[in-house]
């Protein structure tokens, strides 16, 4: 191969992958902001962020209902004996579609705030600090 055959092979490949970096990181950006998005929704209690890839310990301890709420309310066994199992398992268990087993999870954690509104993650974050006053001379 020549010199400039050489030369014009390495632009190629130069092109190439800052091609494939600039894709990645727009990905990766994309990826931030939707994992910042979802975030921001499980801190005001969004239960539209509950997915089938959950566990009941997880979706228990995100939203702050007690597992053995959950169990009962999908009649399945003790929050122990389920602890690992995704929401997609519990529906393959139950032959269910994994849909139905969200949504009645989404609508135990509505029913659970309801009765005991005290729980709810925005009334128990901690309380702003009010703003001060500026004085201008």
């Amino acid at each position: 191969m020549s010199e400039r055959t050489k030369l014009g092979l390495l632009w190629l490949l130069l092109l190439l992958m800052l091609g494939v970096l600039a894709f990645t990181t727009v990905s990766t950006f994309q990826a931030v902001r939707s994992f910042q998005k979802q975030n921001s929704a499980v801190k005001i209690g969004d239960v539209s962020t509950v997915h089938p890839w959950m566990t009941v310990h997880v979706i228990s301890h995100v939203y702050h209902v007690p597992e053995d709420y959950l169990c009962s309310t999908l009649h399945i066994g003790t929050p122990s004996s389920v602890r690992h199992v995704t929401l997609y398992e519990i529906a393959n268990r139950k032959k269910q579609p994994v849909d139905q087993v969200v949504r009645t999870i989404q609508h135990a954690i509505l029913t659970y705030r309801k009765q005991h509104p005290t729980t709810t993650p925005h009334t128990s974050m901690k309380p702003l600090a009010p703003k001060r006053r500026r004085t201008y001379y």
